[in-house]
């Protein structure tokens, strides 16, 4: 077969993805014709495609011999010495480029400069024991210089400092069994620890018996090895319950397994997870919608979805529609999924359903304005966003809600004319009831003073607050029917 024909077969080959097909065209025309620039072009890029960048940098070097003028061939090999992490190396071969015609070649060199500063800082943040700062300052660095081994060990090293698992993951999942990684065990151990940190426990004894094979007693696999085996198997013992609808044991099962490492938080989202999945099927709404908001708190992970679903379940279940529906809408951001998606469809089709504002206040359908407007302050002030120091951001949003349905029926009901129109019958979507904030109706229901306060406000306001603390020291509690619980909150932040 000629030169050209196994040329023109690599590259069908390459197009097509067959890069060890293609490899081997190349080199049977290169050992046809050792002169051909392009052929050294064309492998050299094929080894860049199947990570094997020395073979690389040496191909497009040749080709470069061959013609000195050839632009794209030191450019190929700046690629190539950017990928080892050699930043020298790789800006020369960029302005070498850009010299010979490249245009693109100057973007790459500045870009190339601009990692040999980034290489610098990292490494006096390291010795500054500043690891997430590190990880941070590396992140575009290590992603384009993807076979460097001190720059891999500096980054994994940090980000195992900083629990910053999944950009271990990230970084090794790739180039794990590349050289010249694949049989460095530090880099094999931080990989199984960073998988069982998120609770990847078949991925993390894989790659434990990968190290074992390396280095047969490597500091610390082994007790990770069998915290590992312990939570499969309770994990598992917990599904077979659940599956035979023993969901009391299921539940223990799951609390047990909690009790092996209290220090991983990840993996104790996610046994709380799927605990409260046990108590959903109990009806134990109000714990299981517990669980997981402390499972979907700071969770990033696809499996959040599963507590999402569950949190809605339990919310549809106590008739709490609005928060149903959020919880679904969120889970089929992260994963699509037929079945939610239908009954996400459901809900909203009830969603108009007429709202049952007495119940949300807690009150009597012949309850005064006084005992209303009662209500309105006791539950406002629980379920202020601002109510507590520091709430989760599921929390927050939890209590935001609660919030806003909260005004919402006390916008009805303290309405003489509209309170008439809801007792009568009417839908709460054809009463007149403009959009309002409940941040301000709170003010103004609490005593919270407006920027903008008169001098009649501010003095009432005053007296309210004087009679309010003027009681509670001369009996003991707050029986004046004028006092004002924006003491009780952070409201005053809003003034």
């Amino acid at each position: 077969m000629k030169m050209s024909d196994w040329k023109n077969r690599g590259n069908i080959q390459y197009k097509s993805g067959n890069y060890n097909d293609a490899l081997k065209c190349y080199t049977n025309a290169i050992d046809l014709n050792s002169n051909d620039k392009f052929l050294f072009g064309n492998r050299s890029q094929t080894y860049y495609k199947l990570n094997l960048f020395e073979e690389a940098v040496s191909d497009s070097i040749r080709s470069t011999e061959i013609d000195p003028s050839f632009s794209k061939g030191y450019f190929r090999t700046g690629n190539a010495y950017l990928r080892l992490g050699k930043l020298d190396e790789s800006e020369d071969q960029f302005r070498l480029s850009a010299e010979h015609g490249e245009a693109s070649a100057i973007k790459s060199a500045q870009e190339v400069v601009g990692f040999k500063e980034d290489w610098q800082t990292a490494q006096q943040m390291r010795r500054q024991g500043l690891s997430k700062e590190c990880v941070i300052q590396m992140k575009k660095l290590i992603s384009s210089a993807t076979h460097n081994l001190p720059m891999k060990l500096l980054f994994v090293e940090s980000a195992a400092e900083s629990s910053c698992w999944d950009e271990i993951i990230t970084c090794l999942r790739d180039v794990i069994e590349d050289q010249p990684f694949k049989n460095i065990a530090d880099l094999r151990y931080h990989y199984a620890f960073a998988f069982y940190q998120i609770a990847c426990f078949e991925d993390c004894l894989q790659q434990l018996d990968i190290l074992q094979k390396m280095e047969t007693d490597y500091k610390g696999s082994e007790k990770i090895r069998t915290k590992c085996s312990e939570f499969q198997r309770l994990v598992s013992t917990a599904k077979t319950y659940m599956s035979k609808q023993e969901y009391q044991w299921s539940f223990e099962a799951f609390t047990k397994a909690m009790s092996i490492d209290t220090d991983a938080p990840l993996i104790q989202k996610y046994l709380i997870a799927c605990r409260a999945v046990t108590l959903m099927h109990m009806s134990r709404y109000d714990e299981a919608i517990k669980d997981c908001t402390k499972a979907l708190e700071g969770n990033i992970y696809e499996w959040r979805t599963k507590a999402l679903e569950c949190r809605a379940y339990c919310y549809e279940a106590q008739n709490e529609i609005q928060l149903a529906i959020s919880d679904y809408e969120r889970a089929l951001e992260i994963k699509p999924n037929s079945e939610m998606e239908q009954r996400l469809q459901h809900l909203r089709q009830i969603r108009p359903k007429r709202k049952d504002y007495y119940q949300t206040l807690g009150v009597k359908r012949d309850a005064d304005s006084n005992q209303i407007k009662a209500a309105y302050r006791t539950l406002a002030l629980k379920y202020h966003p601002d109510r507590q120091t520091c709430p989760s951001e599921e929390e927050r949003l939890i209590m935001k809600t609660k919030f806003q349905e909260i005004s919402e029926a006390y916008m009805v009901l303290s309405d003489n004319e509209k309170r008439s129109r809801y007792d009568a019958g009417e839908s709460v979507d054809t009463i007149d009831s403009p959009e309002h904030d409940p941040f301000i109706l709170f003010n103004m229901v609490c005593g919270v003073l407006p920027e903008n306060a008169t001098i009649c406000q501010t003095v009432t306001h005053r007296m309210k607050q004087a009679c309010f603390w003027s009681t509670c020291v001369l009996l003991g509690t707050a029986t004046c029917p004028c006092w004002c619980p924006v003491l009780c909150c952070r409201a005053g932040e809003r003034m």
